[in-house]
């Protein structure tokens, strides 16, 4: 089946990208109830702002189900920051993660000067995304917030990088 992009708010999809984020980390560095707390009680606090002017959120759909989602969110101190990008893993490899990175970015690039974003090193596909699409990091340091010491990463794009 194909896959099609939906920008803003559909029922259900807080949930589910709350549940796959966790999933996901849990699965791969053993992130538990700190973290799903944390990317749940930020989604709340973004979807009311989603819609507002330089916000996105954006998900892929197959069919009736979603396969990956990403946001761009304007109410962090600018810049604006790239957030809650994930891919349901059997949807990875697919080029779903690359089609919604380079539509966010193409959106970013009309409303936002910079873009920044936080990583695990662990991330290695991701971060390969990032540095292709022009992202430099510009901080890392150990952190511990979801429970095990984290390489964690800090990722800066400027507007005139051209993808």
């Amino acid at each position: 089946m194909s896959i099609s992009f939906r920008t803003g708010y559909t029922p259900g999809i807080l949930g589910w990208m709350t549940q796959t984020q966790t999933q996901y980390y849990a699965a791969l560095v053993n992130f538990g109830l700190p973290f799903e707390c944390t990317v749940a009680s930020g989604l709340v606090e973004f979807a009311p702002r989603a819609s507002e002017p330089g916000n996105l959120l954006l998900t892929a759909w197959d069919g009736t189900h979603p396969v990956g989602s990403i946001v761009i969110d304007a109410g962090t101190t600018p810049p604006a920051r790239l957030r809650w990008f994930v891919v349901d893993p059997a949807w990875q490899g697919r080029r779903v993660g690359t089609t919604l990175l380079r539509q966010a970015l193409s959106f970013a690039d009309i409303h936002h000067e910079r873009l920044w974003l936080t990583t695990i090193v662990e991330l290695d596909a991701a971060i390969h995304l990032y540095q292709v699409h022009g992202f430099r990091m510009t901080a890392e340091h150990d952190d511990a917030t979801w429970g095990p010491v984290m390489r964690e990463q800090t990722w800066q794009r400027d507007r005139t990088h051209q993808i």
